[in-house]
């Protein structure tokens, strides 16, 4: 978001406007109603009427439920993407990576993400192209920047990764382990700090541990 500098005041940023605001409202109240009665069950007339307001309004917003859930989705997105673009070209890939995990895997573990990934698994069979938007939103947002992560990573000669892409795969995959998998499917809670730290600190050292530069001599 912009910011402005005034003249022997420190620098802050645009106060969200009322069309910004309204618009995050009308996010968190379809993301009720998805979590609520499903994508299918879902409609713009049911989420018009927990707002409050008419659909006239939601419809200037949002053209239609398709719109609003890929909303939810690239917000979500979006902040794992800033996560990456955070620790992007920093001198202490190690540490940067065990951080950088722990952040991850403490949002794509929260109820909020397990939900929604929930959502689109539910619905890929009758709607494909959900599942499809989710894919190419993932790759576009947050992919990408990971894989811009390790390139940055692999030009300073911190890991030996040409190609960054599979070294992206492999880092989220060894991340993820079967905790993720575990958590989609309802068979565990929320871990502990504890245990996100052990599977994080575990998937980096295997990850340096194949990918790192080894010193001479």
């Amino acid at each position: 978001m912009p910011t402005k500098t005034l003249k022997g005041a420190a620098t802050f940023k645009d106060a969200p406007t009322f069309k910004d605001q309204r618009r995050e409202r009308i996010i968190q109240v379809a993301r009720s109603v998805f979590y609520e009665v499903g994508y299918a069950g879902a409609s713009m007339s049911m989420i018009s009427s927990r707002l409050g307001g008419s659909k006239a309004t939601l419809y200037a917003y949002f053209n239609s439920k398709e719109d609003l859930f890929e909303a939810i989705i690239r917000e979500q997105c979006g902040q794992i993407a800033d996560l990456f673009l955070a620790h992007t070209g920093t001198d202490d890939l190690r540490a940067t990576l065990a951080v950088m995990g722990r952040e991850l895997l403490t949002a794509i573990m929260s109820d909020e993400a397990v939900r929604t990934f929930q959502l689109i698994v539910e619905e890929s069979h009758r709607n494909p192209q959900l599942a499809e938007m989710f894919h190419n939103v993932i790759q576009s947002q947050g992919g990408s920047n990971l894989v811009n992560l390790l390139q940055a990573a692999h030009a300073r000669g911190q890991i030996n990764a040409p190609n960054s892409q599979e070294a992206a795969m492999v880092l989220k995959s060894l991340i993820f382990g079967d905790c993720h998998f575990k958590r989609i499917m309802n068979l565990a809670a929320q871990p502990t700090e504890a245990h996100l730290s052990r599977q994080v600190d575990l998937a980096v050292d295997i990850f340096m541990a194949y990918y790192g530069v080894k010193s001479a001599g």
